[in-house]
């Protein structure tokens, strides 16, 4: 399952909904934001602390005369157990030098990095039975394209974890956090643009939260540089014919001088579904016919409309992978309106 929750994992989302709503899964929907650390511990799953175990390791050895063999339970040095310490379960078996994160210093960090941040559109919660927990924080800065109606709102995300599967970690993302691939992703966006912050797991966990400010902060010049980008690409016209063109350049035919029918009718298909995106609802009236809009008609195919093999390799390019047909999106958008304006 995508969400990855338990019977004994839970959540909270403030005003949307996420998408496994509804699926089973143990959903607090809220109005407003918690108010205090307490409630928000509470409302996010986190009111458990990570209680350390001895770990024993069971051995048969032989009893002298008795016919049966008597068993064993000497200490594994070196190891512990981590459990929940509201359900007892194991979360992790660890070296005895791991150190455990509280989920109380997860909060903490938390709100440090999410001063100024508006709560009422964050998440909190756990996935894999309590052994990776988070929380997160709309960041009350939104940019928008022009002739886009949809403002784009950063995200500040806290993760840590208590199966040894990660670090303590900042970061600041796109992505709202409500499940396991949502979580995924946001960690895949933020380390490709360098905005994820790792603690390790130590004693003073919390001693560099003032160099993850300024790295997580550092996101903002992103943003900015990305709206630019937009807007540049907004205020560049193109005709129907330019746009036709996209299209064909796009999705070109071989090279191959003699080609099949089949393939031929495969490329007039996909053809077809790209010049159907510009007369579709996620693309603004007003990047019909803009670059703009040439970018995006050509990432939501990429992203949806082009073919896969399975779940996995949808997810893989949607969400996780850095595809390089996108990257050259813009650059093949650039030079057709340059050449285009040559012409003129």
């Amino acid at each position: 399952m995508g969400h990855e929750m338990t019977e004994h994992d839970q959540m909270y989302s403030v005003r949307e909904a996420p998408w496994h709503l509804g699926t089973g899964t143990n959903v607090l929907m809220l109005d407003t934001a918690p108010e205090t650390r307490m409630a928000r511990v509470e409302a996010a799953g986190h009111a458990f602390t990570v209680e350390e175990h001895d770990v024993y390791l069971r051995r048969e050895q032989p009893a002298g005369e008795v016919s049966q063999p008597a068993p064993t339970f000497p200490k594994v040095d070196g190891w512990k157990a981590l459990t929940r310490s509201d359900t007892d379960d194991i979360l992790n078996v660890a070296r005895g030098s791991y150190e455990v994160v509280q989920n109380v210093v997860g909060h903490e960090l938390f709100e440090a990095l999410s001063q100024g941040a508006k709560l009422d559109d964050g998440t909190g919660g756990t996935v894999k039975n309590g052994a990776v927990c988070y929380l997160s924080a709309r960041v009350d800065e939104p940019q928008q394209v022009t002739g886009d109606d949809s403002p784009i709102y950063p995200y500040v995300v806290v993760l840590w974890t208590h199966d040894g599967s990660g670090a303590l970690q900042a970061r600041r993302t796109s992505v709202r956090p409500v499940c396991w691939n949502t979580i995924s992703l946001g960690e895949a966006e933020a380390r490709r643009s360098g905005r994820n912050f790792t603690f390790r797991h130590t004693k003073n966990v919390l001693a560099r939260i003032e160099e993850a400010k300024r790295v997580i902060a550092g996101a903002r010049e992103e943003t900015a540089a990305f709206v630019e980008l937009a807007n540049e690409l907004a205020r560049m016209p193109v005709s129907d014919e330019q746009r036709e063109r996209f299209v064909t350049t796009f999705i070109p035919k071989p090279e191959a001088e003699v080609i099949s029918d089949q393939v031929l009718d495969n490329i007039l298909r996909e053809r077809s579904k790209v010049r159907a995106i510009f007369d579709g609802p996620t693309i603004p009236e007003a990047h019909r016919n803009t670059a703009y809009g040439l970018v995006q008609a050509g990432i939501e195919y990429l992203d949806h409309l082009r073919a896969y093999r399975n779940s996995d390799t949808y997810l893989g390019r949607t969400l996780l992978r850095d595809e390089p047909l996108k990257r050259r999106l813009v650059p093949m958008v650039r030079e057709l309106a340059a050449s285009s304006a040559r012409a003129a």
